[in-house]
């Protein structure tokens, strides 16, 4: 199809073939270039979109389809074929305004810096090549790509300022996601605000923020009309954050799975790896933004946080970002962002839920009554989970009208969010992922006839619930009353 996106092969040798079958595998859409006339039939013979002709020279590219290329894959092992064949695509990159990822074969470090020179984005050893056209590349690929976009994008919205929205009550991996969207924008002319809604209570979010004194923005405290354009990070949708409702977002960036059908913005990029920060880490990179060693910091908190240390969610893409943070992050700063000065009241919690805390079988709940700050409830569930015998653990507790659970599991055999939904679904919001999860029940769902009895009534209706759900009581019986006989 004349419109579609597509990967220029040019050069179609064994190195050239080894490529293309596998980028045509992963289903990319691709035009081979070569000027030999039999290669050429061969490659149209197994399938192939196939173009003869010399792709050192400016018509041949254009009549091959460069104006739809978003990726360019020089694989000739000559370099002076390659050098030619850079300046006529940087030729057309000017006279045809197009910006295309151009990958080059090389075949030693020496030219690989040359290459770069030469106008390619990044390089390939043949020795790489030969031996594997890896999916971590073409990942990486992937993300070049999509780099080049958002840079496009930014450069339409140059001269207005972006509202970056963060999900209702950010986290690590959130806030440290919208520091370097603000970083990456400031560096094409682009100024932004960080706005969030709900709290930052969790002292590793709090920490966050004091240590790189952070100018976070109050939803409620800003007009959005002053704003040009608008980018939701870490998360997808109006459903958990603050952008009102009749605003669409211009830029969306997340991590989560959400169905495109609810993603509405010019630039989408919901790419399933362990975080958020990862990816905007890689925008960074292929960008060339220089990450100070404070936003290295963060974003390595930020990956942390949303993966478990490495034990959630975690793909190749997350580790080979993650090595690259940590040849830059201020190292001081990463020990106190990771063990942060833990509040009074996180403290008082945690010892009325150590007190309170009820075991079963491996599942811990515990009732800590009021509390101030919602957030000391995961703080608690992190705390109890390392309990020998403990395997998952809910903690409830009022906040706000409300009671407020947050649960922790090492237990593969569960998925929290599930259970916490089939528990208390019909009653307020719950859910999660697999191993951590929260539910939010109004007050006025508990069945309690006075405050007396409110502690008795959130226990039955929470923490057996959940006993009840995961199995390890069987469901109560309603004790049915007799009719009174007739005397």
């Amino acid at each position: 199809m004349r419109g579609e996106r597509v990967y220029l092969v040019l050069g179609c040798g064994d190195v050239g073939f080894s490529v293309a079958s596998r980028l045509k595998k992963r289903g990319v859409e691709l035009v081979v270039v070569d000027k030999n006339i039999k290669k050429i039939e061969l490659f149209k013979k197994m399938g192939y979109s196939a173009f003869v002709g010399d792709f050192c020279l400016l018509n041949v590219l254009k009549d091959a389809g460069i104006s739809r290329a978003e990726v360019i894959l020089l694989m000739v092992p000559d370099f002076r074929t390659t050098g030619r064949a850079l300046g006529a695509i940087n030729r057309l990159k000017a006279e045809l305004k197009i910006d295309p990822v151009v990958v080059a074969r090389v075949l030693d470090e020496a030219e690989t810096v040359e290459v770069k020179r030469l106008g390619a984005s990044d390089a390939l050893p043949s020795s790489q090549i030969l031996a594997n056209f890896t999916l971590s590349r073409f990942e990486e690929l992937k993300g070049m790509v999509k780099e080049k976009r958002l840079r496009a994008l930014l450069r339409e919205l140059s001269g207005g300022r972006i509202a970056i929205v963060l999900q209702t009550n950010p986290d690590p991996d959130g806030i440290a996601s919208g520091v370097a969207l603000k970083r990456y924008a400031k560096a094409f002319g682009i100024d932004a605000d960080i706005i969030y809604d709900g709290s930052i209570g969790h002292q590793q979010n709090r920490a966050l923020v004091n240590l790189l004194d952070l100018n976070l923005l109050r939803a409620e405290d800003i007009k959005f009309n002053n704003y040009t354009a608008f980018a939701l990070v870490d998360v997808a949708t109006h459903a958990n954050c603050a952008l009102p409702k009749d605003i669409l977002p211009t830029i969306v960036i997340d991590h989560h799975p959400v169905p495109s059908s609810e993603v509405h913005a010019r630039y989408q990029d919901i790419t399933i790896v362990g975080s958020t920060s990862t990816l905007l880490t890689n925008y960074l990179r292929y960008a060339a933004v220089e990450i100070d060693g404070a936003t290295a910091a963060a974003l390595v908190i930020g990956t942390l946080t949303d993966t478990m240390n490495f034990t959630r969610g975690t793909t190749p893409t997350d580790f080979d970002a993650f090595e690259h943070l940590m040849k830059l992050a201020d190292v001081e700063l990463l020990g106190k962002l990771q063990s942060p000065a833990i509040s009074p009241e996180a403290l008082d919690v945690l010892a009325r839920a150590i007190k309170g805390s009820k075991l079963n079988g491996g599942y811990l709940i515990t009732n800590v009554g009021e509390v101030d700050d919602r957030d000391t409830l995961p703080q608690a569930a992190d705390f109890l989970l390392k309990r020998e015998g403990v395997q998952t653990v809910l903690v409830y507790g009022i906040w706000n009208n409300s009671v407020c659970a947050s649960a922790r599991t090492n237990d593969i055999a569960i998925h929290l969010g599930q259970a916490l939904r089939q528990a208390f679904g019909e009653i307020g919001s719950a859910g999660g992922h697999a191993r951590m999860a929260g539910a939010m029940i109004p007050l006025k769902a508990i069945k309690a006839k006075s405050k007396r009895v409110l502690k008795r009534a959130i226990d039955r209706q929470v923490g057996r619930k959940f006993f009840e759900v995961v199995g390890v009581t069987k469901p109560s019986k309603r004790r049915k009353t007799r009719p009174r006989s007739k005397r």
